[in-house]
């Protein structure tokens, strides 16, 4: 019998440091990792369906809030047809396009607004302008020209204060329950005056002068002329009775 010797496995070492040295003198080119994809920016139109507690509008994939852009002055109201940018999860109306027929445009600024212009500024309207502050309404300028076929004030106290005042009419009423006036100078010119007192008139000077060129007449149910210190009567006539 042929005696059968017991084999020991083969073992095979694998050196790491010779794999390491191979692939080191391999010039491969390095492995260029893409950049994460990034939304790019869209343009879309919509429809808006609220306003009441927030922009709402709905696009393609539905109804988003959405948030007016500065430069949108233009409030948009349901129903009207809007421009938006969409970035991500933010929205924002850019534009209105297109609003119901004959609905009212607002233009809407949040917090202070000013309209300025190097040159002229004109504001115009087929119809009439109107012009309403909560608190005060201030108009400054060089000079201020005002022309009106009629015109209808209405104010409950009213301060002018100027250096002079020139106004021409060809008739002017003022009906007030009391009137005061106060100049160190007063004149007033009239061809025909007429006053007419229903109760007392009261004249208190420290010299009163009545000059008339034709005739001075005074009457009265009573009158009395007293002086006192000296009445006096001088013409080439003086009749008594």
């Amino acid at each position: 019998m042929q005696s059968m010797a017991a084999r020991e496995p083969l073992t095979v070492a694998h050196d790491d440091s010779a794999q390491d040295d191979l692939l080191a003198a391999v010039d491969l080119p390095a492995i260029e990792r893409s950049p994460s994809p990034r939304r790019v920016p869209s343009l879309e139109t919509g429809v808006v369906r609220g306003t009441a507690s927030g922009l709402v509008v709905e696009l393609g994939g539905g109804p988003v809030a959405a948030r007016r852009a500065k430069s949108c002055l233009v409030a948009p109201d349901a129903g009207d047809r809007v421009l938006c940018a969409v970035e991500g999860e933010q929205v924002f109306v850019l534009a209105v396009l297109e609003g119901e027929a004959g609905a009212t445009t607002r233009i809407v600024a949040e917090g202070d607004m000013k309209v300025q212009a190097t040159g002229r500024l004109g504001l115009g309207a087929g119809d009439q302008i109107e012009i309403a502050a909560a608190r005060e309404v201030g108009l400054f300028a060089g000079k201020l020209q005002v022309r009106a076929q009629a015109a209808a004030v209405a104010i409950e106290e009213i301060g002018l204060v100027g250096r002079s005042l020139e106004a021409h009419f060809q008739k002017a009423v003022v009906v007030a329950e009391r009137m005061e006036a106060r100049a160190d100078r007063l004149v007033q010119r009239a061809k025909q005056a007429f006053r007419f007192v229903e109760a007392l008139e009261q004249v208190r000077a420290g010299v009163y002068d009545l000059r008339a060129e034709g005739l001075a007449a005074v009457r009265g149910e009573n009158t009395i002329v007293a002086a006192r210190t000296l009445a006096k009567l001088d013409g080439e006539q003086v009749k008594i009775g």
